[in-house]
């Protein structure tokens, strides 16, 4: 009896591993894996191409670490302006936890397609 439940127990953590790949492979399918960030207002930098997000080099941190509070589960376009003020790309890009969006090199983040 001893053996069928152990085996019984078995299948059913091998069961749970399963899905749980499974509900991780279709969430992390949901996002794309690189997007651009629509521009609000193109304003005096219209000749650099839009940001680009890589969720592949952000995967460290996970979904909740930036969505829904830094990040609406949607591309939208916002400023630097908002960015300095510690909101969106800023919440972690402050020259703390990540390089700062103040000063640093626009073809970091703004490249070519």
């Amino acid at each position: 009896m001893k053996a069928w439940s152990r085996s019984r127990a078995a299948r059913g953590w091998c069961l749970a591993a399963a899905l749980l790949l499974t509900a991780a492979t279709a969430a992390a399918a949901a996002y794309p894996a690189v997007l651009r960030i629509p521009r609000r207002a193109a304003g005096r930098m219209a000749a650099l191409p839009e940001a680009m997000f890589s969720h592949r080099t952000h995967d460290a941190f996970g979904c909740y670490a930036c969505h829904p509070t830094a990040f609406p589960q949607a591309a939208i376009g916002f400023t630097h302006d908002e960015m300095n003020k510690g909101r969106f790309c800023g919440r972690c890009h402050d020259g703390r936890i990540s390089f700062p969006t103040a000063g640093s090199d626009c073809a970091r983040c703004h490249v070519a397609r």
